[in-house]
């Protein structure tokens, strides 16, 4: 039997996130010469510009997709799924995600797993942002992503089996007589004592 895992995600706190991401390396990138590096700065940093957004929103999608390849190891294989929507009409810029997981998952720790996809997806889209323009800063944003998903699945270890409403005591053994019909069973032995019920044999001359 399987359990739905519910993740609320936060779309507004995850452009955020990445907003600001960007924005740290392009002051810093801004600092060492604010006149000759201004252009860069503006480059590297995502804004609210509609290209800026529609990319965001690319890297977004793709995030989500990767998380939940992620996730398909966990799901209950008997018939479960992963199932969430990616809208702009959901007033609250929530993404639900449910992940139909084994029941022995703890439901508990819904909340600290949907903070960690949030950080997973992040730094996919810091990647994804990133890679075209250094991709050696964005294999560091690879890597943490990777660490995000240890903490995910040690959220996801499996609590122990339900114990058996039998008792061990209860395990015991019988002897089953075999009924038969006939009078000789042919697996007993013959007793030599016993005259034999064959004709004997005639004599043969020397």
């Amino acid at each position: 039997m399987a359990k739905t895992l519910k993740l609320t995600l936060k779309k507004d706190l995850i452009f955020e996130a990445v907003k600001a991401d960007t924005y740290q390396s392009g002051q810093s990138i801004k600092s060492d010469d604010p006149v000759a590096n201004a252009a860069k700065a503006y480059i590297v940093q995502a804004g609210d510009e509609t290209f800026h957004m529609r990319k965001l929103l690319r890297h977004l999608r793709s995030g989500l997709a990767k998380f939940a390849a992620q996730m398909s190891e966990f799901v209950d294989t008997e018939d479960g799924g992963i199932r969430y929507t990616l809208s702009d009409d959901d007033a609250e810029n929530n993404i639900i995600m449910e992940v139909d997981v084994s029941e022995r998952y703890n439901q508990g720790l819904a909340q600290p797993i949907s903070s960690f996809a949030e950080d997973y997806v992040v730094n996919v889209m810091d990647h994804e942002w990133w890679k075209p323009i250094n991709s050696e800063k964005a294999q560091s944003y690879l890597l943490w992503s990777k660490d995000v998903l240890t903490d995910i699945r040690l959220c996801l270890a499996k609590t122990a089996p339900k114990a058996s409403e039998s008792s061990y005591t209860d395990v015991t053994g019988e002897v089953v007589e075999r009924n038969s019909n006939d009078d000789t069973d042919p697996a007993d032995p013959v007793d030599p004592s016993e005259p034999s019920d064959s004709e004997p044999s005639e004599p043969t001359n020397p």
